[in-house]
């Protein structure tokens, strides 16, 4: 009789083991494998990993939904979305926007605005600190990071109409100049682990 007690009680651990809630922070540290390491790259095409601390909440749940959908091509960020359920992204997406940046350093700025960024500042901000949620902060982002991404959106390797439209009417220069310039306000932040990529 114990045996089988034992047996059954084996049986509903490892049930509840399956079947635990993980908390943010563990959901959260596969990511942080790329995220929270400083200027660590994405191999092919080179950029640096983008930082994701200050980020919206509910950019990084529509980022990672559509990399699960395969609406974003990116094959490790598909296969570490895969198998989140919703609750999971909504934790780790809690994780990385509650590091939040010093809003005097934001709203200090003294950059002065470029004509470039006429186009751009109706949804992320004059200084790339976007209000409305559903468009991702891009102030202190990496310069290459957002030069990959508008040249993504101009060459349909991401599709958003919006992006889309407005990058194929950029030259390269432009893209260059718009990733320099947002890039130098602060925004987004790293999540400092004291873990640096080495060359």
């Amino acid at each position: 009789m114990k045996f089988f007690i034992y047996i059954f009680c084996f049986f509903m651990l490892n049930i509840y083991n399956a079947y635990a809630q993980k908390s943010p922070e563990e959901l959260s540290s596969t990511c942080l494998g790329c995220h929270g390491v400083e200027s660590y790259n994405n191999i092919y095409p080179t950029y640096k990993v983008p930082k994701l601390g200050n980020q919206h909440k509910e950019y990084i749940i529509s980022a990672l939904n559509a990399y699960k959908s395969g609406e974003r091509s990116h094959p490790t960020m598909k296969a570490h979305a895969a198998n989140l359920s919703d609750l999971d992204i909504e934790k780790i997406a809690d994780y990385f926007s509650s590091y939040k940046s010093d809003e005097k350093l934001i709203k200090n700025s003294s950059i002065k605005m470029i004509d470039e960024a006429n186009s751009c500042v109706g949804c992320h901000g004059v200084d790339g600190n976007s209000m409305a949620p559903t468009f991702p902060k891009i102030g202190g982002q990496y310069e290459d990071y957002l030069y990959y991404s508008l040249k993504s959106y101009k060459n349909g390797n991401r599709d958003n109409a919006i992006m889309k439209g407005i990058a194929s009417t950029l030259t390269d220069d432009q893209m260059k100049i718009l990733s320099k310039y947002f890039s130098s306000h602060n925004g987004v932040k790293k999540i400092d682990q004291m873990i640096t990529a080495t060359e």
